[in-house]
């Protein structure tokens, strides 16, 4: 699975969340919609098309959704963020190129070819 595709980190990604750790609370807690359905899991695999919201309107007042949205976080193309109803729409799959550039590929596969 990409990383890009769960839940957790699409807040993240869109500015909704600082870290991946309050938006990890955020799902759990149960606090957001896909689709208009209460979802609770943070590593749940978001699917092109799917939009995520806030569950309720107060959370639109919560102190740290308010000052990470002030920050301006470049948002990637592969996410539309509607900034006043707060809501993100999952548009399509990132491209290869959009991707975390920091991940060295190479380093990941000789880890699991190694010989234990």
């Amino acid at each position: 699975m990409i990383s890009e595709l769960r839940l957790d980190n699409i807040l993240v990604l869109s500015g909704i969340a600082n870290t991946i750790r309050f938006a990890r609370q955020l799902v759990s807690y149960g606090h957001l919609l896909v689709d208009g359905k209460k979802n609770n899991i943070p590593s749940y695999e978001v699917e092109p098309g799917q939009v995520i919201s806030l569950k309720k309107e107060k959370m639109k007042e919560n102190k740290i959704i308010k000052s990470t949205l002030e920050q301006n976080v470049k948002i990637p193309s592969f996410l539309d963020f509607n900034k006043e109803k707060l809501t993100i729409t999952y548009l399509r799959n990132p491209l290869p190129e959009e991707l975390n550039k920091s991940i060295n590929v190479s380093l990941i596969v000789e880890w699991y070819n190694r010989k234990v």
